[in-house]
């Protein structure tokens, strides 16, 4: 596969998981009644979960675009902690095309999801009109809250993303070259490498 149809299909695949991303804080069904800085929509991360397997910019620009979708699906707040996404999004990227070990590379992602929004809560929550709501022990409940559930919605959003990327590394090998391979494989069109 020459490089042009490479990134064609990168972008291409990159441009749907953002519009993914987007689209799933506004009319994802099941989700819990959103309260002040807490949310829970199924699959909200799975778009970006599944980029970092493409590349670090394809996990960024998916991340960002989940930001987008959940500003005008709820509040600043919430849009500002999927912003953070960026964060273990990148990293988690980066470990994949470093052929990093699959279950370090979930629970790095996992601490870094977690920290990140449990922080940025903890940052701009009093500023955004939300310090009634999270101050004192409502704080400390706050970030049990959303250090459990950021936790346990990671692990369910990675193994979709998994039961996605799956078919998707098999039909697109050269698009997911770091995904289920060993080290040094090399697919080109001899080995049957498609699309």
């Amino acid at each position: 596969m020459n490089n042009r149809k490479r990134t064609t299909q990168e972008l291409t695949l990159t441009a749907l998981l953002t519009a993914l991303a987007i689209v799933i804080p506004l009319y994802m069904p099941v989700k819990a009644p959103p309260f002040g800085p807490f949310t829970a929509t199924l699959a909200s991360h799975t778009p970006t979960i599944i980029a970092m397997f493409i590349s670090p910019m394809s996990a960024i620009v998916t991340s960002l675009g989940s930001a987008f979708g959940f500003l005008f699906a709820y509040n600043p707040v919430v849009s500002a902690r999927a912003a953070m996404h960026v964060v273990f999004a990148l990293t988690g990227a980066l470990m994949i095309r470093k052929r990093m070990n699959f279950f370090l590379t979930v629970a790095v992602t996992l601490v870094l999801h977690t920290l990140s929004d449990m922080g940025i809560v903890w940052l701009i929550a009093a500023p955004l009109g939300m310090g009634e709501i999270l101050k004192g022990e409502g704080m400390a409940i706050a970030q049990a809250v959303i250090g459990v559930g950021t936790s346990l919605h990671h692990i369910v959003d990675y193994a979709i993303a998994m039961a996605i990327i799956a078919p998707l590394s098999k039909a697109f090998k050269n698009l997911f070259p770091h995904t289920f391979r060993k080290k040094g494989a090399n697919y080109s069109k001899k080995k049957g490498a498609n699309l």
